[in-house]
């Protein structure tokens, strides 16, 4: 039978803030986070929903000793949701984090937003789902995994070190660009796999580059790692003739 010692006092209960934000005469909305978790999806209204759980991430070490992390309750409560609005964008962050190491806490970013607005994202660690938006997505994540499903629009996404998974219903795509330095890259149009026709390697990696003649470009990389790209809808490919 498994025995845990566990070392120092009790995890703090989460923390957990909620914002509700109009979007009017807002096109663009950024969002910035640590360590965690980020869920996108649509919005009912024209309103920016927003949840996030701050939680006191525990340390194991040999699955014997747990230890709780350097991060206190009062440090967790002191957080909150920091809104600026510059114009006709939104960012939305953390403040009161400054003292605190965002590898003692864990966040849960929950994000309704409207569809037509375009997102732009930056994480650090962890797991980023983006589903049912329309107005162009722009994402970074240093380390972990980045899932997408969306109508439409123009896709840029980047990841160091993980996977980044999307797919698209768009009948209009643009020029794709997929890579990856040290892993593997895979296109679908339609079901079928493009991959080798689109494709060659580089050293330990693949890219891919497929000319479109639509509005909704795509370009997606990981340094190290996959990507994939499923386009369900029939494209017209670029004869690359002006």
């Amino acid at each position: 039978m498994k025995r845990i010692i566990t070392l120092g006092l009790l995890l703090a209960a989460p923390h957990v803030m909620q914002a509700a934000i109009p979007a009017n005469g807002i096109n663009n909305l950024v969002i910035t986070a640590g360590v965690g978790e980020v869920h996108i999806t649509p919005s009912s209204d024209d309103t920016v929903h927003v949840r996030v759980i701050l939680e006191q991430k525990s340390n194991e070490f040999l699955w014997f000793f747990h230890w709780q992390s350097h991060a206190s309750e009062q440090q967790i409560l002191a957080a909150q949701i920091f809104q600026q609005r510059d114009g006709q964008r939104l960012e939305l962050s953390l403040s009161n984090m400054g003292k605190m190491d965002s590898n003692d806490v864990k966040q849960k970013w929950y994000v309704q937003m409207p569809v037509d607005l375009a997102l732009n994202l930056n994480m650090k660690v962890g797991e980023v789902s983006i589903n049912g938006v329309s107005g162009g997505v722009r994402t970074q994540l240093d380390v972990g995994e980045l899932t997408m499903d969306v109508p439409h629009g123009s896709l840029n996404a980047r990841v160091n070190v993980g996977q980044i998974s999307v797919i698209t219903a768009t009948d209009r795509p643009g020029n794709i660009s997929l890579s990856s330095n040290i892993g593997e890259a895979a296109l679908f149009m339609s079901g079928k796999n493009l991959s080798h026709t689109t494709g060659h390697h580089q050293g330990l990696g693949r890219s891919i580059d497929w000319n479109g003649s639509g509005s909704d470009s795509m370009r997606l990389s990981v340094n190290i790692g996959e990507v994939d790209l499923h386009v369900k809808a029939a494209a017209r490919q670029s004869s690359g003739k002006p």
